[in-house]
């Protein structure tokens, strides 16, 4: 049987939401993970408070990055908003 991947991309600003994110990655996509792998499905989440490097932070790439991550990800999608913009 061919495995299908889900790519699920988590957004937040940076500085918010990180126990609601970390609750996710600790808690919730172990499981997911694991229901998925019966059903021949690769789960793969992507969370860039770790994935933005310094030399795409420092050349204004941020954005970018972020659209092209979410593209790839289509149509997983979790936003989460607070009391920050940005």
């Amino acid at each position: 049987m061919k495995w299908e991947e889900a790519i699920v991309f988590i957004s937040s600003t940076f500085n918010d939401m990180h126990a609601e994110r970390d609750y996710l990655i600790k808690e919730v996509f172990p499981e997911l993970t694991e229901w998925c792998e019966e059903r021949h499905i690769r789960l793969t989440d992507i969370d860039l408070r770790w994935g933005v490097t310094e030399e795409e932070s420092e050349s204004n790439r941020t954005i970018e990055t972020c659209l092209r991550h979410i593209d790839k990800s289509r149509p997983f999608f979790l936003c989460f908003l607070g009391q920050r913009r940005g």
